[in-house]
């Protein structure tokens, strides 16, 4: 068995080193987390909704979860975590958000109305109703899941994209959209 301290001061100095590392690291990667989620506890009501309306741009804890809906609509934030879960709705309308995580899981609807997003991740999933009114977006990701309605109103979309399904209406609003492809689904109806 070899002792912690050896005679070798070199040894001793590096050790001493690591340990040191060790600890302020650990410390510090939960002192943060924990001041987050302090943090975010003034912005909680107590049935989990988050609402950092018209908020300055701040980080949010990566991963983070949310027990209702998060509302960041005409926030300043430009960055959602890499890892975001909402059990309820995401509401990002007139916010500075560009783009969704690729890891997100929402278990209602997203707004996403007159934000600045500018393209939607391959596969995304919307539970609910998904609206991109007045966004910059030109293209539909393929793969897009929508449980309830897509409105798409004052945007540049001229094409659905292929193997969308939409499981209510589409709301065009006035969006150029020429055609649908054949590999679409839509099971209601599409109103311009």
């Amino acid at each position: 068995m070899t002792n912690f301290f050896s005679s070798n001061p070199l040894k001793i100095k590096c050790k001493a080193l690591f340990l040191l590392l060790f600890l302020q690291t650990t410390h510090v990667a939960y002192a943060n987390q924990y001041i987050s989620e302090l943090k975010l506890l003034n912005y909680t009501d107590s049935y989990g909704n988050v609402s950092l309306r018209n908020a300055k741009n701040l980080t949010l804890p990566d991963p983070m979860l949310v027990t209702g809906n998060l509302d960041l609509e005409n926030s300043r934030i430009q960055r959602l975590p890499q890892k975001l879960t909402v059990t309820g709705s995401l509401n990002l309308a007139y916010s500075d958000v560009t783009e969704l995580p690729r890891l997100l899981n929402v278990g209602g609807h997203i707004n996403l109305a007159h934000s600045k997003i500018t393209n939607l991740t391959n596969g995304l999933q919307v539970k609910s109703d998904l609206s991109l009114m007045g966004t910059k977006l030109t293209t539909l990701p393929p793969y897009l899941y929508v449980g309830g309605n897509l409105y798409l109103a004052n945007t540049a979309i001229k094409e659905l994209s292929t193997f969308l399904v939409v499981e209510g209406n589409v709301y065009l609003g006035g969006a150029p959209v020429q055609s649908i492809p054949e590999k679409a689904t839509i099971r209601g109806n599409i109103y311009q």
